[in-house]
């Protein structure tokens, strides 16, 4: 045809050198695709079944949140909600105010996290190079500074000041055993969840518990204040961070004084005393000694089923102030008889408990092989049952488990240096629980006598 040349279908050199720049091209952006999953990315949101997103999780997978470790963030520390501070002489330096064990779920966000929050999925590479991360804010005068640590004084090391004159916290993280302090420690997370692209979840469930406590101190030139009621600054005394491939966070040995990559935004955690725990300076009553171990006669199920009951007496030994106030309202002191965790879980259980005060003292393995169960312990005061308490905090009155601390049968032993020095016997009385069904076996029960201005 004129005018027309066909040409054989081939590829000039130039065309054949693009192409293979583009297959090399495509190899090469593989291969950044394949190395960008060795790393860990943030968790934003719950996505759909099919989700591909690296910053989403699949439903069943967890739930999430936003992260970001704000002042007053913090939940609670498992503290009692009112601490008191009298004087030295009653209370002298290194007496131990308050002590406290929560989980992250606990203290780590205002809104307790579900065990299943997640924070971060990581590649399953990257197995062995993940680290919970913690510290003191090192920055701060009143929350873990390097110049402040005035446990020292006391032989209290990783003490240090809080808001508050003459007192301390330290907080030690449980899973190590380690005390936190302004140098920035690390721990190796394992045991990881795996979602369902195969990557490992790091979850709220995953990071450590840890422990508070409150010391008394004489702080040096009279930092902190005096101002009583709730702990209203909001600096933070430490936090839970991460560290982890792709994640600029804190290195392990660094002073938080000058280091804190990744805050906010990366830290799953705030843990402070702020808006969880208020501050009396009342003068006050101390338990001095109790009978350490009540040991009942044997007893037969059919006795018990009878109505059969075994008593038996134990002494409470205490000391207070002269201007100590006994009572159960705001800033009197209050005696009340702490049943322990298993009794609790286990009264609880049975609808033994009621507006926070239990009815009876169960065994701590209640249940378990070899305890009887359908039995439990009143505690009587002058001849009338009381209720026990369930937990450490103060105002919930009679019904709670709180009661004056000097009461009718307390026996004034001595008067010295203007402490007075009291005895009173309470009575326990083992009898079978209504509507339950009597087993045998031992009964092996705690609790703990606690006195606390209101």
């Amino acid at each position: 045809m004129k005018g027309t040349t066909v040409m054989p279908p081939v590829c000039t050199r130039r065309a054949r050198r693009h192409a293979l720049a583009w297959i090399l091209c495509s190899v090469l952006m593989l291969a950044l695709s394949e190395t960008a999953r060795a790393q860990c990315y943030w968790v934003t949101r719950v996505g759909t079944a099919n989700t591909t997103n690296l910053y989403e999780i699949r439903p069943g997978e967890g739930s999430a949140r936003r992260m970001y470790s704000c002042d007053t963030c913090n939940g609670s520390l498992g503290l009692p909600n009112v601490i008191n501070v009298t004087s030295p002489e009653f209370q002298p330096p290194g007496t131990l105010l308050a002590s406290g064990i929560a989980t992250f779920m606990e203290y780590g966000n205002n809104v307790e996290d579900n065990p299943d929050t997640v924070f971060y999925r990581c590649a399953p590479e990257d197995a062995g190079k993940l680290f919970e991360m913690y510290s003191t804010n090192g920055d701060n005068a009143y929350s873990g500074h390097q110049n402040y640590e005035y446990g020292t004084s006391i032989g209290v090391s990783g003490g240090f000041a809080t808001a508050w004159k003459d007192v301390v916290s330290r907080l030690t993280n449980l899973e190590t055993g380690e005390v936190f302090s302004n140098i920035w420690k690390a721990r190796s997370l394992t045991g990881l969840d795996v979602d369902s692209r195969g990557f490992l979840l790091v979850k709220a469930k995953n990071l450590s518990r840890i422990r508070t406590e409150l010391y008394r101190v004489a702080v040096p030139n009279g930092i902190g204040n005096t101002t009583l009621g709730v702990y209203g600054y909001t600096q933070p005394n430490a936090y839970i961070a991460f560290t982890g491939p792709g994640i600029s966070g804190p290195v392990a040995g660094t002073n938080h004084l000058n280091s804190w990559p990744g805050w906010p935004d990366y830290w799953p955690g705030t843990i402070g005393l702020y808006g969880k725990v208020s501050i009396r300076r009342s003068a006050t009553c101390a338990v001095n000694n109790v009978t350490p171990v009540v040991t009942f006669p044997t007893i037969s199920i059919p006795e018990l089923n009878a109505g059969g009951t075994r008593q038996l007496p134990f002494d409470i030994e205490f000391k207070c102030e002269a201007a100590a106030v006994s009572g159960v309202t705001s800033n009197a002191t209050a005696m009340g008889i702490l049943v322990s965790a298993g009794s609790l879980a286990a009264a609880n259980q049975l609808g033994l408990v009621s507006n926070g005060g239990a009815s009876h003292l169960l065994s701590d393995q209640y249940g378990s092989p070899g305890i009887a169960s359908g039995v439990g312990i009143r505690i009587q005061r002058n001849h009338q049952d009381i209720r026990l308490l369930t937990h450490l905090n103060t105002g919930s009155n009679n019904a709670g488990g709180w009661y004056p601390a000097q009461g009718p049968a307390s026996v004034l032993l001595d008067t010295q240096g203007g402490i007075k020095r009291y005895r009173e016997t309470f009575s326990a009385t083992l009898e079978k629980l209504a509507g339950q069904t009597v087993t045998p076996g031992q009964i092996d029960a705690t609790a703990q006598v606690i006195i606390r201005v209101q």
